[in-house]
């Protein structure tokens, strides 16, 4: 690890200031000597003759539909020598950072828990370094301890969870430093000149909506096709009340509190393309630990409608069926999960998210009739539907649903009735998600910053590990 770290302007996160105006920033500090200017810099605080761009097009490193302000630019302030082609982005405290570009993993450090406003900490930051190969980098600094899902020689595709933003280091306060280097071997290298695919350059004191909403690249083949809980793009979190947990399929599965309300507060969403339609056996999978809940309702948008089925998450662990539904690549398709277990959230109990498995299964004899079997309910129930019409569900708690109509009971005997198309619910995901044919940005999440956002993201940040891997990625390499 280098001797000194660039110092960094930072800001103080958002407390819900009047007027909406961007966080104070605060007295600049540099990496090196002040640089003397003959000249003065435009409010975008680039230089008066740029270099070429290099690096690829990025992403914005954000939440898709988040909208952040940038801070500080180029060339002025903190942002001099090696980091003068960097930006400053006020994230929050606890916010995730999306990768903004693709690349391996080089250089990766989250074992710090030391950061504040001195020279003290300098050398004391979390960072991590993607090698876009070709010939530059995108490094992100600052990030909370222990707070990033990567490991050095991962790769990482855009979209991506980075980490989560912290103020380690010489920070005098939470944000996002991020630059685009030159390769050079080492963690932190001279910047460069580089652009964003949808806005160009950051300008400071401007906000910017995160575009970065990628596709599912997964889809249904004929075969066994598993979408994971880290799969970029495939598995759709709502609200940002989530806890990562290191073990499961892949090593790394996602939690939630379950919550007694009816309606779901947080919930996410397995989605996946299909080439070959046809029935596909649906599991799900259980890790041993953080999911802890008797009443995981999945929620199963297949062609015939919408099926729910149970799982007791405190028992049913491994793979775990869910019954075999119809997908033809409809719009909303997926399997669904939300927070609304009827749990109190005083009792903490974890709701686990991890990866989906769908098998193939062939029509005997020729076409199946889009008949779905499923589970029914914890205790061992089985589901029926016919995916065309008629056909009535029931497992051992009262389930009952049809594809036509859209009656679904619970375990408790209570439901509601559908109309029409099957008991289809509401699971559309925002424009620019890939879904649908608008395509027009995307907007999981479009609230500007606000103290309300903050505080939400402080609560219990027990943070993020990484599928693949056992937890070993503490310390700095290179």
């Amino acid at each position: 690890m280098m001797s000194t770290l660039p110092s960094m302007l930072v800001l103080l996160a958002f407390g819900g200031r009047p007027g909406g105006e961007p966080p104070p920033v605060y007295a600049p500090t540099f990496d090196g000597p002040p640089i003397v200017h003959d000249h003065d810099h435009p409010s975008s605080l680039r230089s008066p003759t740029d270099p070429p761009l290099q690096g690829p097009p990025l992403q914005i490193p954000w939440n898709c539909g988040n909208t952040e302000y940038c801070t500080q630019g180029h060339n002025g302030g903190s942002h001099t020598g090696n980091s003068a082609w960097a930006w400053d982005l006020s994230l929050a405290e606890g916010e995730e950072i999306w990768a903004a570009s693709a690349g391996v993993v080089t250089h990766l450090r989250m074992d710090s828990a030391d950061g504040g406003c001195s020279t003290t900490y300098s050398s004391s930051a979390n960072y991590i370094t993607v090698d876009n190969g070709d010939g530059t980098s995108t490094v992100y600094l600052h990030m909370l301890p222990n707070s990033s899902p990567l490991a050095v020689g991962e790769t990482v595709e855009a979209g991506d969870l980075v980490a989560r933003v912290g103020a380690t280091g010489y920070a005098c306060g939470a944000h996002l430093h991020m630059q685009v280097q030159e390769t050079c071997g080492a963690y932190y290298c001279q910047s460069v000149s580089a652009s964003f695919a949808d806005y160009g350059d950051l300008s400071e004191g401007q906000t910017y909506e995160s575009t970065n909403c990628p596709a599912c690249p997964i889809a249904l083949d004929g075969g066994e096709t598993i979408v994971d809980d880290e799969d970029a793009g495939c598995f759709i979190r709502q609200t940002s009340a989530w806890w990562s947990s290191y073990q499961g399929h892949g090593d790394h599965h996602f939690w939630t509190r379950a919550i007694a309300s009816g309606t779901a507060e947080s919930s996410a969403l397995w989605r996946f393309g299909v080439n070959v339609p046809g029935d596909y056996a649906v599991d799900v999978f259980v890790p041993d630990g953080d999911a802890g809940t008797t009443n995981a309702r999945y929620q199963v948008h297949h062609e015939g409608g919408t099926t729910e089925v149970v799982i007791d998450q405190s028992t049913q662990k491994g793979w775990q069926a869910l019954g075999t539904f119809a997908f033809a690549g409809s719009d909303g398709e997926g399997i669904e999960l939300g927070d609304n277990t009827g749990e109190d959230v005083g009792l903490d109990v974890h709701v686990g998210f991890d990866a989906i498995r769908l098998t193939f299964v062939p029509a005997e004899g020729g076409s199946s009739g889009g008949d779905e079997t499923g589970m029914g309910s914890a205790e061992g129930g089985t589901d029926a539907s016919a995916g065309s019409g008629g056909g009535a569900d029931t497992g051992e708690g009262g389930g009952v649903d049809t594809g036509e109509g859209g009656v679904s009971i619970g375990p408790d005997g209570s439901g509601s009735g559908g109309s029409g198309g099957g008991g289809e619910t509401d699971n559309a995901l925002p424009q620019g998600y890939g879904e649908g044919a608008g395509g027009d940005g995307c907007a999981c999440r479009s609230t500007g910053p606000g103290s309300s956002r903050t505080a939400a993201l402080l609560i219990g940040l027990l943070l993020v590990g990484r599928r693949r891997r056992a937890p070993i990625r503490r310390g700095s390499s290179g």
